[in-house]
This record gives structure tokens, sequence and C-alpha cells, in this order.
């Protein structure tokens, strides 16, 4: 008989399984940090859609969650100003900044709902240097010109409008990250860009594309 409670389990072991591989550390410390994060997103969510209903909330641990730090396979972001652009829930920014302690991580949220819950994570998680901000791209004041090491975006298709922004709040070597899975049309963007295959059996068809400010 299929049991739900060894489902949720499996499915958090996997995520445990895919840190310790890829970050080579314990992780006794950060995974509850991240089943509370778990508990959280699940209670807010049924409040205001921050992540897709249609998802059982047992899969937040490989669908968001390891989705989101997928990018560690290739990149260190300890000690980086990383923007998160269209956060959402939180994703990939808090998951980073969970693994990456030193890292300082902005949550970008154009909708003032979505921004409060964010606020709200950032609070009981006690997470430090990690804050939100309340803007669309393409409104941010000058004051974060090549402010930004990394920018990273899960969920948001890069329009016209946000190429020249984004490449103006990053840093001279500063980077884009993209999560991207068969939809890519908006790489025809960038002259340059790499791409890399970090394909998971639990997420699926799956690329990080990093662009180089430079």
């Amino acid at each position: 008989m299929f049991h739900k409670k060894n489902f949720f389990f499996m499915k958090k072991d996997i995520f445990v399984s895919f840190l310790e591989t890829h970050l080579g550390i314990k992780t006794s410390e950060i995974i509850p940090v991240f089943e509370k994060y778990h508990a959280l997103l699940s209670e807010e969510n049924r409040k205001i859609n921050l992540v897709s209903r249609k998802t059982i909330e047992d899969d937040y641990w490989t669908i968001h969650f390891l989705d989101s730090l997928l990018p560690i396979k290739i990149f260190n972001f300890s000690g980086k100003k990383i923007l998160d652009f269209g956060s959402g829930g939180g994703l990939p920014g808090i998951p980073l900044k969970i693994v990456f302690s030193s890292a300082e991580v902005y949550l970008l949220e154009s909708r003032m709902k979505k921004a409060e819950s964010l606020k709200k994570f950032i609070k009981k998680l006690d997470l430090k240097k990690c804050f939100t901000i309340v803007s669309r791209l393409e409104d941010l004041e000058d004051e974060w010109n090549d402010f930004f090491d990394v920018i990273v975006c899960r969920s948001v298709k890069i329009l016209p409008k946000y190429k020249k922004k984004l490449f103006r709040i990053l840093k001279k070597d500063g980077k884009i990250i993209l999560y991207k899975s068969r939809k890519s049309d908006d790489l025809k963007l960038f002259d340059k860009y790499r791409s890399y295959d970090v394909s998971h059996p639990e997420i699926g068809e799956r690329k990080i594309v990093e662009i180089s400010k430079k």
C-alpha cells in the first residue's frame, strides 16, 4: 500500500542527497531551516498564490528547493551580492541564502502581498543579510547601478525592456543566471551566453544559462 508519509521522506532524502553530493558538507544544520521554510511556504501558499497550487506540497523538496539549487553544481555563491529577479515565494533566492550564509540576497518582487510574505519568511527563518525590494525591475533607482555580483531569474521571461536594466545593475564582472527548460526564445536577446545541462530525474530537462556583463 502506498503511504504519503513515506513519499514525503523520499523526496526530502533526494534533496538531502543532492546537497551532500554537490556541497560536500553535512546538512544537519541547514535541513531544519529548509523544513521550516517548507512549512511556511505551504501555509502561506494557501493564502496567496506564491507557487503553483497544482504542485503537491511534498514535491516542494525537489520541484522547488532542489531546482533552485541546481546552479551550485557550477557556481559558488559565497560572499556574493545576489538579486533574485521575480522572487515570488522566495525561489531561488531563499534556498541560495540558506546554503550560502555569507551571501547578501535581495528578493525583488513587484507585488506587495507577495513581498510581505517574503518579509515574513526572512524574519521567521532568521536570515541575516537577506532583504526584499518591492519594485518592478525597470523602476529600480540608479542607486542600484553596478551593485550586484549575480542576478538569478528562475520564472520570469526576459523581455527586451529588461535587458538594459539587468546589465546596468550588475557589477562590471557580474553574471546573469537564468533557469531554462525547453522554452528559451528570450536568449535571442543576448549575443553571447554559456549553457549548462543540469537536468535531473526529479526535475526533467533543465539548463542553467550564464550571461556575463563583459
